[in-house]
């Protein structure tokens, strides 16, 4: 993203919408990814490449439990 990296991009749109449920997706590793301290998580994450299939099953664990942070 050519201003805000993902953590970033998290961070303002929790801002804009608090309870907004959202999936991290990175083609590092989710230990690597997920490194760090954040004041958000997201629900879910996804190490790319992935396929369509397991983008729609993550969609719908997050919408069915947008709340839950993994």
């Amino acid at each position: 993203m050519p201003r805000m990296d993902g953590w970033e991009t998290l961070t303002e749109l929790r801002k804009l919408v608090p309870d907004i449920p959202v999936i991290l997706s990175s083609g590092y590793s989710e230990a690597q990814a997920m490194a760090g301290e954040h004041a958000e998580l997201p629900q879910a994450f996804m190490s790319e490449p992935y396929e369509l299939p397991t983008l729609m099953d993550t969609i719908v664990r997050v919408m069915k439990n947008p709340r839950e942070l993994r």
